[in-house]
């Protein structure tokens, strides 16, 4: 024996017109409660990850020792082949390209490139130490940056040699 909704109304003598409005009022049901939940959730998860991708692009935005230490290596090369007159001392290595006299030295924790001794030419950063050790027709440096990483290269030429460590 089923009743119809109409009829328990009716029988209870509650009037139509408030029913109705209490089944046509929006309220915030526990359902919509648990898809805003669920939503605020995913951003929620979502945000470190973002945050991460932001400092993997930062991080690959700043060169590594290796690719600076190379191109370093690429452009002391390239002069010191075209280079005379070369003087080397455990600290700075100097000498003559087209009658202008380049050196690379030491300045804080960088190494610069000076011309005619003027000018400020930065060329490899956080260097801890580095040395110049003279060789047979080149120059070997050894190099340590600051987190500890340790580098050497050989830059040969084809000149005569003046300065320490002679071979």
């Amino acid at each position: 024996m089923k009743k119809h909704v109409s009829t328990i109304i009716k029988e209870v003598r509650i009037p139509m017109k408030s029913v109705s409005q209490r089944l046509n009022n929006n309220g915030f049901t526990l359902i919509e409660a648990l898809l805003s939940f669920t939503v605020f959730c995913m951003i929620s998860l979502c945000i470190p990850l973002i945050m991460k991708g932001f400092s993997t692009i930062k991080n690959d935005m700043v060169p590594p020792h290796y690719y600076e230490w190379n191109l370093f290596n690429e452009s002391l090369r390239n002069e010191l082949w075209k280079g005379e007159s070369i003087v080397i001392t455990p600290d700075k290595v100097s000498f003559l390209v087209s009658g202008e006299s380049i050196s690379y030295e030491k300045y804080n924790q960088s190494i610069r490139r000076r011309v005619n001794n003027q000018g400020h030419e930065v060329v490899l950063q956080s260097v801890d130490s580095f040395s110049f050790a003279s060789i047979i027709q080149g120059v070997h440096m050894d190099l340590e940056f600051v987190g500890g990483e340790k580098v050497e290269g050989e830059f040969f030429y084809f000149s005569t040699e003046q300065g320490e460590g002679k071979p």
